[in-house]
């Protein structure tokens, strides 16, 4: 309500009491009166509580997104019986703390937003935790090229990690890619974009370990990540990594970067399987990582009603502190395909169909590694590869509703000379999902 309507509505209100005073002696008209009083007070009460809900709705947002199922597998998957399950919930803030930031005549920030993500259920597993919490300075001296997000943020490495937190509500399959780059990190974000957004860069600095608030040592993570668009159908990025020093004498090494739902570890940490090593048993390594390095290139092909190409490959270098014997290389590549409804018939617009393929390993028959972190009480450190081929069909029903039918078959490769029931464990890890997914 404007200010000139508010005054209206007061002058209303008090001829309505003049007359009110003036027809005291008369009952009809008194009842006429005050009715029309209560009407005037009641609007002006509905109009203030509207602009006040949309100042609020101005400068603050609410969202979230909730993925739930059936999901089944063989005897040895993640989903040993058919179960329904809370598969993923997570929900976000985010407000304009500021407009335009000043000194003088001088542009310091555009404006100043704050973002805030509660991952309540991943996995099928209820989390409770912090995902993203920081505060976003954009525009530095009103230019397009510098921002800054200050506090816990996704890594800004490769193009799988657009996919977890907001990206739940539109990724096409069910499944995660194995060997994906992601993961949150406290620290300081950096990013900008050039050439009317057809090129740009992300870039942190942080702490460097999967834990929430802890650094045990001085080192800091770097990571940066360069795209462009050279034509509108095509994507390109690139990027690189290093971690520093990992772990400490008390505390095993957990670095920040996963792959998938692997990470850079302590080889044989938190596991109970024997490690298998050129073919024999061996002790875990020690609890310190000396350095560990990844770089790692995307590309993106896509016609917006037809079909999305995804092609990438990563590589990650992991030194062990003073034993180079427990030295580890992961290689991870992703090709997937998306072909839309659209391009068949209009009348199929809302549906589609995806296949991928993608792995992860340390491709050496003799050094395995734990590549998925569920297998740290069945497979241990000794797989050399992990392979998944998933098909999905989804139903896009409404803009904020999905539906998506998926099927993955997993192969596992171990290392030589693992006893049978590690190697059993490896076998029958198939799964299917039948999920639905709302967002808002």
């Amino acid at each position: 309500m404007s200010a000139s309507q508010r005054f209206a509505v007061v002058i209303l209100i008090a001829f309505a009491q003049t007359g009110l005073a003036q027809a005291a002696d008369d009952p009809e008209r008194v009842d006429e009166l005050e009715k029309r009083i209560e009407e005037l007070e009641s609007a002006s009460a509905a109009e203030a509580t509207a602009s006040s809900n949309a100042n609020w709705t101005r400068y603050i947002r609410l969202g979230g997104s909730a993925n739930t199922g059936v999901f089944g597998g063989d005897r040895h998957s993640e989903f040993d019986h058919d179960s329904f399950l809370i598969w993923d919930v997570r929900f976000f803030v985010d407000a304009l703390l500021g407009d335009t930031v000043r000194l003088g005549d001088q542009t310091i920030f555009r404006n100043i937003g704050f973002t805030f993500e509660w991952d309540l259920v991943r996995l099928g597993d209820l989390d409770n935790r912090v995902g993203e919490l920081y505060v976003d300075f954009q525009g530095f001296l009103g230019q397009d090229a510098l921002n800054f997000q200050v506090g816990r943020f996704q890594l800004p490495v490769g193009e799988s990690y657009l996919r977890y937190s907001r990206g739940y509500a539109d990724k096409p399959f069910v499944s995660n890619t194995i060997g994906g780059p992601w993961w949150w990190d406290e620290g300081i974000r950096v990013y900008g974009s050039f050439l009317e957004g057809r090129a740009g860069y992300v870039g942190a600095v942080s702490d460097g370990t999967t834990s929430f608030n802890t650094d045990p040592t001085s080192d800091k993570l770097f990571s940066l990540k360069l795209y462009g668009r050279p034509t509108s159908w095509l994507y390109l990025s690139a990027s690189g990594l290093r971690t520093g020093k990992l772990g400490s004498n008390s505390s095993p090494a957990s670095g920040a970067l996963w792959l998938g739902e692997a990470w850079g570890r302590a080889y044989g940490s938190r596991s109970d399987v024997d490690n298998y090593q050129d073919g024999m048993i061996v002790p875990d390594a020690p609890n310190r990582i000396h350095d560990s390095w990844f770089a790692g290139a995307d590309a993106v092909i896509e016609c917006e009603d037809k079909f999305r190409i995804w092609l990438a490959y990563g590589r990650y270098a992991i030194d062990a502190a003073g034993e180079p014997g427990y030295d580890r290389h992961l290689h991870y590549w992703v090709a997937e395909a998306i072909l839309r409804g659209a391009w068949a018939a209009p009348v199929l617009r809302p549906f589609y169909l995806g296949g991928r393929v993608n792995a992860l390993g340390t491709y050496d028959d003799d050094k395995g590694y734990l590549l998925d972190s569920r297998d740290s009480d069945s497979l241990g450190y000794n797989a050399k590869s992990l392979t998944d081929y998933s098909a999905v069909l989804g139903w896009e029903i409404t803009r904020h509703v999905r539906l998506r039918v998926e099927y993955t078959r997993r192969e596992i490769t171990l290392v030589d000379g693992v006893s049978d029931a590690i190697r059993d464990a490896g076998r029958d890890r198939d799964v299917y999902a039948i999920e639905i997914g709302g967002s808002f």
